[in-house]
């Protein structure tokens, strides 16, 4: 009795094994065929709009977000294809000459230095952080920090800067910008300064110049969006203060009336106003609290300007982002940053599978806008996802056109790198307690190519990348 007991329970085990792997078979199965046909309907998925339409314009002749999208004054079909200008006028520091020292262990010791003694780790450099070790730095006075900042704005950003984003095939620069480059007082009482726009009006002007478009990108607002070192600030404070939130408000009904009225001239220039870079906390993606506020900052342009396109951002998926029409959205261009952290144990395949199917469930009759993205020193996968942009219809613009190494070693991450050489012990600069001659030294060798026409920011493999893109594309 006991066999046969032994003998039944032990069929009745493999039964529930067969029928539990049978399940988890037909699962993953499932999961693969969902997959395939996913990345499938993404890679056939192709731009079919009108080259040309007819395009009302209220007041000004601007681009025009007309379906899935953008023509320009004249009703033509446009892409925007370009770089964004960062580090400029908000710092990050991982990308930049400046830092808050290096990282260090428990015991005092560099948390990474490699072989030649390069120290390869510094601690994250919030703009917030720079301006408040700039403020405390012993050697500085106010007057002496205002024309350091002078001196690096002039230096960072040149003319032959634009000759090179043009000469690159580009047609865009998206500006990020931070909202103490606009307004003064404490984070409470805010106000513009009396000379808000006058180093953005010399942006625009350089880039009307070469023919270049510019998206005009709020990178970080009061109370911070996001908690990212690019956001200015490690606080995420902006989305629950309506005093904030009412301070850009003002901040863009501001730009919008500046070049509207006083330098209608530029608003052709201007592809599109982005309210917010990367609206979304540290743990989380864009949702309806995000939207509610984009749309206020939105009715604060709309009230001012109809003509604008604005450029509304959702991380990380399409998903993150609603129906226009259910906030009344017009003229708008839908905007996404794809960032694949995960090579390559996540296949870029696989990467955009996901993405292809959150933009299946949200595909809306917007343009859309990969704002920001990289694939690294892989230059293959650039060629060949930058071509499937093209195939669906996508803008995008490549992070970012200048970067530094500490070492001898390029950087994907810019299109020009400054390669540091930092052997013998010597550091980035500290922006805690280095005198005004030392920045000053620094600061004013900013330049990709300086006064005396020495290269100071090399071309990267981004440029290589380009040259074949667009060589290609002939």
């Amino acid at each position: 009795m006991k066999k046969v007991f032994n003998w039944l329970f032990a069929k009745k085990i493999r039964k529930i094994v067969f029928i539990t792997l049978t399940s988890i078979m037909s699962v993953l199965l499932l999961v693969v065929i969902l997959a395939v046909s996913v990345f499938t309907y993404g890679m056939s998925y192709t731009d079919d709009t009108p080259d040309k339409v007819e395009v009302k314009h209220h007041e000004m002749q601007t681009i025009k977000a007309v379906g899935r999208s953008l023509y320009d004054k004249d009703g033509n079909k446009i892409q925007l294809k370009g770089i964004n200008y960062g580090n400029w006028l908000s710092q990050e520091g991982w990308m930049s000459v400046n830092s808050l020292g290096p990282k260090l262990n428990e015991d005092g010791s560099y948390v990474k230095i490699n072989k030649e003694g390069v120290v390869e780790e510094y601690e994250e450099t919030y703009q917030e952080e720079v301006d408040l070790a700039l403020k405390n730095n012993p050697n500085l006075t106010e007057a002496q920090i205002e024309e350091l900042w002078e001196i690096y704005y002039d230096a960072y950003c040149q003319e032959i800067d634009f000759q090179n984003i043009k000469n690159s095939g580009l047609n865009l620069i998206r500006l990020p910008m931070y909202y103490r480059n606009f307004m003064k007082g404490d984070d409470e009482h805010l106000t513009m300064k009396e000379k808000p726009f006058e180093r953005i009006d010399w942006f625009l002007e350089m880039a009307k110049k070469y023919d270049l478009y510019v998206i005009l990108d709020m990178h970080g607002v009061v109370g911070g969006q996001s908690g990212y070192e690019h956001s200015g600030t490690r606080d995420i404070e902006f989305w629950d203060n309506q005093i904030y939130i009412d301070s850009m408000c003002l901040l863009w009904s501001e730009i919008a009336k500046h070049y509207k009225n006083d330098r209608a001239d530029l608003a052709g220039v201007i592809a599109a106003y982005d309210l917010v870079n990367e609206p979304a906390g540290v743990k989380s993606s864009t949702e309806r609290k995000h939207w509610d506020v984009m749309d206020q900052m939105y009715d604060a342009i709309r009230e001012v300007d109809k003509d604008h396109v604005i450029s509304i951002e959702g991380c990380w998926y399409f998903i993150s982002l609603p129906d226009p029409e259910e906030y009344g959205w017009e003229n708008v261009l839908y905007q996404y940053h794809f960032y694949n952290w995960f090579r390559p144990t996540i296949t870029y395949e696989m990467f955009y599978s996901l993405q292809f199917l959150t933009m299946a469930m949200a595909d809306y009759d917007v343009p859309k806008f990969v704002g920001e993205f990289t694939f690294f020193d892989e230059k293959d996968e650039w060629i060949r996802w930058l071509n499937q942009y093209d195939k669906m219809g996508w803008n995008w613009s490549i992070w970012n056109y200048k970067a530094t190494t500490p070492g001898w070693w390029d950087s994907s991450w810019g299109m020009y790198v400054q390669r540091l050489h930092l052997y013998d012990g010597a550091l980035k600069l500290d922006l805690r307690t280095a005198t005004y001659d030392e920045i000053k030294a620094v600061w004013a060798d900013e330049g990709t190519i300086d006064l005396q026409g020495k290269q100071n920011y090399e071309p990267g493999i981004l440029v290589e990348v380009l040259e074949d893109y667009f060589k290609q594309c002939k």
